[in-house]
């Protein structure tokens, strides 16, 4: 895994879950981290600098980013069981999970300690800039 651990994983959910859900594929748990990140960067691309948040020399860690994370990995592999119905608290935590990501897209919620999306030119985009579209004259 490249973002999160799987130990990580085990503070939110019971190994034996995790284990039963993910034994018949040794990589499920790389692949959903994978394709969860593509999500999560595409719903932060807007505001944050997703390179430097998911490098893979060195990744920076934020916690709301890392509970989302795991949310959506471990409804998706305890999904992938087809013997098991998902519980409704995984459902629950799926639905926070996207709730969440469509926050930090429109704004409403930010994340203070990753690093902010700039400009081409190195410039920092936290500037306000405004303008006066008013036509006295109306003239198109």
């Amino acid at each position: 895994m490249k973002y999160l651990d799987l130990d990580y994983l085990y503070t939110h959910a019971f190994e034996r879950a995790i284990t039963e859900s993910t034994a018949d594929f040794d990589k499920t748990l790389d692949n959903l981290e994978s394709e969860t990140i593509d999500l999560v960067k595409s719903y932060l691309s807007q505001y944050y600098d997703i390179d430097k948040i998911f490098s893979l020399t060195a990744p920076i860690k934020n916690g709301v980013l890392s509970k989302v994370m795991t949310k959506i990995i471990l409804y998706e592999a305890v999904r992938r069981n087809a013997y098991r119905k998902v519980p409704t608290d995984y459902n629950e935590d799926y639905k926070w999970a996207i709730e969440t990501l469509e926050k930090l897209n429109s704004g409403k919620l930010t994340l203070h300690d990753l690093p902010p999306k700039g400009n081409a030119d190195g410039s920092d985009n936290s500037r306000l800039m405004w303008g006066n579209l008013s036509n006295k004259n109306n003239y198109i």
